[in-house]
């Protein structure tokens, strides 16, 4: 279960005019994951989970990085012993963090390339006015 997090770093930087079509891809990455005491009601063992999590505009236009760390309580032992061992988190934490990072950093990145003047990382529904239908057909 995710108890937290904090960003620790936001980087923007548009490199050039945008012309034509762009690929935009969102990526989250665990960078490192380390036990730490914090106080809550009482003292708790938590995974400090720190992260990157970078969107690309390619043509290489555009990048926004975000990083920090996500508080994580549940399975501590056995995340903490496969990162260890493997560099990788069990499925199910891994899961839960980056789906985490994807909603917290999609929104951040949202108002970033706003601000910018960048097409959103994510695409947002589009409304069309309806088709007129042909009331002459005879079928």
């Amino acid at each position: 279960m995710i108890i937290g997090y904090s960003i620790n770093k936001i980087k923007a930087e548009k490199k050039g005019k945008i012309k034509g079509r762009l690929d935009i891809n969102s990526t989250p990455k665990i960078v490192d994951v380390s036990e730490k005491e914090i106080e809550i009601v009482g003292k708790k063992k938590v995974l400090v989970v720190s992260f990157e999590f970078s969107t690309n505009y390619r043509p290489d236009v555009a990048k926004i990085e975000i990083s920090g760390e996500v508080y994580y309580t549940g399975k501590e032992k056995e995340a903490l012993k496969e990162w260890k061992k493997n560099k990788k988190l069990p499925v199910e934490v891994d899961v839960e963090i980056k789906n985490f990072l994807f909603r917290k950093c999609l929104i951040l990145g949202i108002n970033l390339s706003q601000e910018m003047q960048l097409p959103p990382p994510v695409m947002f529904p589009i409304v069309v006015p309806k088709k007129k239908e042909n009331k002459n057909y005879i079928g």
